[in-house]
């Protein structure tokens, strides 16, 4: 019954975190302002490509709401996980629901964005030593090669195993929320969406290759 108990809860907040990323804020806005991210600038639906079409205040705005949508089903999760004492729930399995589901939203014929505004969120839903880390080792890539991609893909690869040092899950967020126990569970789904956002960004590799790549316009 434990098991039965613990998968099904786990696939219930997968479940539940995948159709909240599934809201791609990026169309829904661009739409009311009679336009299509998927067909206009790098055809994404993320954040980076908001501000590229609509401008620094919708990028903003975009970001902002998806963040939000894997940190607060994050925030969900360890909310009943701190109500109820017989339900071995993971957190973080639903922030990796809410990546799935911004990449490949439902809502969207499966054409979303890249995830990164989302991946974002799980690393400051786990740990805001790890999530400064990340902000100040992407703002940094950024503003020294112009590609938001770039950064993206190297932090989101390398900053999650960050979360493998004792040093630092022992007074991360999860430890006083008393998650410290499963802390390299948490630190191995962060890597799984850091994989997703990889992947989803090779066509922008193969345009850096090819000296094709949009640099960011500061």
């Amino acid at each position: 019954m434990f098991k039965i108990n613990y998968i099904s809860i786990n696939l219930t907040f997968l479940l539940i975190g995948y159709l909240v990323g599934s809201i791609s804020f990026g169309i829904i806005i661009s739409k009311l302002k009679g336009k299509d991210l998927r067909k206009e600038g790098s055809n994404n639906a993320g954040a980076t490509n908001a501000m590229r079409v609509m401008g620094l205040k919708f990028g903003a705005l975009v970001f902002i709401l998806d963040f939000l949508k894997s940190y607060l089903v994050i925030m969900l999760a360890f909310t009943l996980k701190a109500l109820t004492k017989n339900i071995y729930i993971i957190p973080m399995i639903a922030g990796l629901g809410a990546v799935i589901g911004h990449i490949f939203p439902i809502f969207h014929n499966l054409k979303g964005g890249k995830g990164v505004s989302c991946f974002i969120g799980m690393i400051f839903a786990f740990d805001f030593m790890i999530f400064t880390i990340y902000a100040m080792v992407f703002v940094f890539i950024v503003l020294v090669s112009k590609y938001v991609s770039l950064a993206s893909t190297i932090t989101s690869a390398t900053v999650p195993f960050l979360g493998f040092v004792p040093s630092i899950y022992s007074n991360s967020t999860l430890s006083f929320l008393q998650e410290n126990t499963i802390y390299p569970i948490h630190t191995i789904i962060l890597i799984i969406a850091s994989i997703a956002i990889v992947i989803k960004h090779i066509p922008n590799y193969i345009r850096l290759f090819n000296h094709k790549e949009n640099k960011l316009k500061l």
